[in-house]
């Protein structure tokens, strides 16, 4: 039952997030729609110059009379009438005389030609004796040679059905002097352009609807009991830019109010929950890299400062320790150095003179993380620390990824689970959540970060896209901190 509750919350379908996500995709992708366009019109230009065939056309028209005959009948002399009765007799017989061999072989024999370049077509006018013939070729002579054979000969081969019959010519044959079906190439271009732009709008369509990243708050409260502690705001644009130059810090006084407002509220609630769990480390992880887990790591640790707290804020994404850029130019030694009795603990933690922190951050990422997460000095080094400081924040590699975050929340007294808005599938959040579960500790809730001003009653802004960028192990971006270009 519930594995079915599952499957049908994911397969409805918000149209208004769909429509977003469409936009989004239109904004994103803009350039294939156009890519399409030109390749559409492009191969209807091709198609219609260069396998273009030119194609004439003959018509004649005419009245058909059937004979009847006279008491002289032997004398071969005959009156030749119409009737509705004829008129519904040749509507039916014309277009199987016209059909048949025997008037393909006849107009053979009439033109002295071993095949007829060219097809015919009658259409006869209902309830009349009027019928307009035709012949399509691709030669202009052909066709009105074609349609004089065929008026010479049909008397002779329709006789054996309908008996004898004469027409009255009202438009003789003539020889078409331009193809009937010469091209548009401005229409042809145009439908192109029209075909490969619906192309690509139907491909941006299934990205929208394929795309089930989670949007709201409400997408994650109908399939896990899990409190969302705070909206982050997202920066407006040019904000965004000068705050990444800056990196994005509560103490920043040019930061978005909403910003620090809700960062401190985040910090408070977690600090709450520690509380009445009497403890003191509290984890920072996120499903995947690039959703704001180092600069939210951080920015509690100023927070809590900022409360009163002593705090200690360990990079413990030994896989690429980028939080020491965050807070520091200068080079150090970290956790790894620590476990491996390289460095003193005392020796290694710094103090951060603005904000008041103390962070045990490296600079260098660590190759057997494995074997140093399941160091002994490890639970020493992290017992040692809760007994000096008020508050300790790990900050740990994606739970998605690597086991890394799971191992480390054994140590840890609660988890903050970072979410950035409209940045994963629904799916991979639940199985990065479901994997910290394991370890016994408990997850006080997620920060929803990035959100938009278009989500209203979510409330604010958020980080946006600017700075932040694949996890990229070894590789620490051109700005110098955070996530390639910046947030961790």
């Amino acid at each position: 039952m519930e594995e079915r509750m599952e499957r049908q919350e994911e397969m409805e379908i918000d149209l208004g997030t769909l429509l977003w996500n469409f936009l989004k995709g239109l904004t994103r992708f803009w350039w294939l729609v156009i890519l399409l366009a030109l390749i559409g019109s492009a191969v209807l230009y091709v198609k219609n110059s260069r396998f273009y065939t030119p194609m004439y056309r003959s018509e004649a028209s005419f009245t058909v009379m059937t004979g009847g005959n006279e008491d002289n009948v032997g004398t071969g002399s005959y009156n030749f009438y119409y009737d509705s009765s004829t008129a519904g007799q040749l509507a039916k017989t014309f277009p199987y005389i016209l059909s048949s061999s025997l008037l393909t072989n006849a107009i053979k024999a009439d033109l002295g030609v071993e095949s007829i370049n060219g097809s015919i077509s009658a259409q006869a006018v209902s309830d009349s004796n009027l019928i307009t013939m035709t012949v399509t070729s691709s030669d202009p002579k052909d066709a009105k040679e074609i349609l004089e054979s065929a008026i010479r000969v049909y008397p002779e081969v329709s006789r054996f059905v309908i008996g004898d019959t004469k027409f009255n010519m009202i438009n003789v044959p003539a020889e078409p002097t331009e193809p009937y079906n010469k091209p548009s190439y401005t229409r042809k271009v145009i439908k192109g352009a029209l075909i490969g732009a619906a192309a690509g709008l139907f491909f941006i369509a299934l990205y929208a609807f394929f795309r089930k990243t989670v949007q709201t708050p409400d997408e994650l409260k109908a399939v896990m009991n899990l409190t969302c502690l705070g909206n982050i705001p997202e920066l407006k644009a040019k904000a965004r830019r000068k705050q990444t130059a800056r990196k994005l810090s509560i103490l920043d006084k040019n930061l978005s109010a909403r910003f620090k407002e809700n960062i401190l509220s985040i910090e408070l609630k977690a600090e709450r929950e520690l509380a009445e769990r009497e403890g003191k480390m509290l984890l920072v992880t996120s499903t995947v890299s690039g959703e704001g887990k180092s600069t939210m790591a951080v920015n509690l640790a100023y927070a809590a400062a900022a409360h009163g707290k002593s705090v200690l804020l360990i990079d413990a994404d030994l896989r690429k320790q980028v939080d020491r850029r965050l807070l520091s130019d200068q080079e150090g030694d970290g956790l790894y150095s620590v476990i491996r009795g390289k460095t003193e603990l005392r020796q290694a933690v710094e103090k951060d003179p603005q904000s008041g922190i103390h962070f045990l951050c490296g600079n260098l990422p660590v190759r057997r993380v494995t074997a140093a997460l399941n160091h002994p000095r490890l639970r020493e080094t992290l017992e040692q620390v809760r007994s000096v400081y008020d508050l300790v924040i790990l900050d740990t590699p994606p739970a998605e990824m690597f086991e890394d975050a799971a191992l480390l929340a054994e140590y840890a007294d609660g988890i903050l689970y970072v979410i950035r808005h409209d940045f994963v599938q629904k799916r991979r959040i639940l199985d990065g959540i479901a994997g910290l579960e394991e370890s016994g500790t408990p997850i006080f809730g997620y920060a929803f970060n990035g959100v938009p001003l278009h989500k209203g009653r979510y409330g604010y802004y958020g980080y946006g896209r600017y700075g932040y960028g694949r996890y990229g192990y070894g590789y620490y971006g051109h700005y110098g901190y955070g996530e390639e270009k910046g947030q961790g």
